[in-house]
This record gives structure tokens, sequence and C-alpha cells, in this order.
């Protein structure tokens, strides 16, 4: 029990954060578009659009905690992992292109899901840059250690 509420807690609040961006990207790249193409873009959140974004968001996260925790993958750098990540991200977003193009929000739904893949995939490549600043200190930090024991 503990073990799933380790793993499950972590993986909720990921899909809340994602679920949250999608709402978000919705409405202002909703508006983007409607401007751009001149269409009417209704400001009320479609229960279908929600639902889809509710499931790719568990997806994702899903896929983001197997990748990123020591779940699958026991050693391996961080970059790496990211890379694995965004390539498996290609299937997940072709299979909802397929989807929600029979529901004609395709164009939308490529805007919004490559502006949540390219924020996830910026935010891990920072996350990154701070694990090796962080590294180097602590690098820095033990050769003068070790240099004041000798």
């Amino acid at each position: 029990m503990k073990k799933m509420i380790y793993w499950t807690v972590p993986v909720k609040a990921f899909t809340v954060m994602v679920f949250a961006g999608f709402i978000i990207l919705y409405m202002v790249t909703g508006t983007g578009y409607a401007l751009i193409t001149g269409e009417a873009f209704e400001y009320a959140i479609p229960f279908m659009f929600a639902l889809q974004a509710a499931g790719l968001s568990i997806v994702i996260s899903v896929l983001y905690a197997l990748l990123f925790s020591d779940v699958l993958i026991k050693k391996m750098r961080y970059f790496k992992r990211l890379i694995i990540f965004s390539l498996s991200l290609i299937p997940v977003l072709a299979l909802s292109f397929w989807i929600f193009n029979a529901v004609g929000w395709n164009s939308l739904w490529l805007i919004i899901g490559g502006m949540i893949i390219i924020g996830l995939i910026i935010m891990s490549i920072l996350f990154e840059v701070y694990l090796n600043m962080i590294g180097r200190q602590y690098t820095d930090v033990l050769k003068i250690y070790q240099e004041k024991i000798k």
C-alpha cells in the first residue's frame, strides 16, 4: 500500500498539472485560432474536450512517471530518459490526432498538444541543467573537503 501511494500521488499531481495546462492552452489558443481563421470560438469547454484532455493527461503522466522513476529504467542519465520520453510520445500524439481528427478538433489539438509537450521538454531540460549545476557544486565541495583531510 505504501509503495502504491508513493507512486500514485506524484502521478496524480502531474496529471492535474497537465490537465490544467490543456484547459488553459485551450482557452488561449482557441482565442488566437479564432482570430487567425475568422471562425467563431465558444468559450465554453466542450465535455468531450475535457474527457480527451483528461485521458491524454493520464497517459502522459503515467508515461512520464514510468520513464523518469526507477520502475522501468534503473540507471540512466536524465537526458537519455528525456529522449526516450519524447520518442514515446510520438505514437500517443499520433493516436490522439487520429481520434481527434474524427471529432474535428485536430488543428486546435495539435497546437495544444504540441505546446504541452514542448513545455514538458523545456521543463525537463531545465531540470537536467539544474541537476548538472548542483552536481558540480557537490563535486567542488567534496574536493575542498578531501584537500582539508589530507
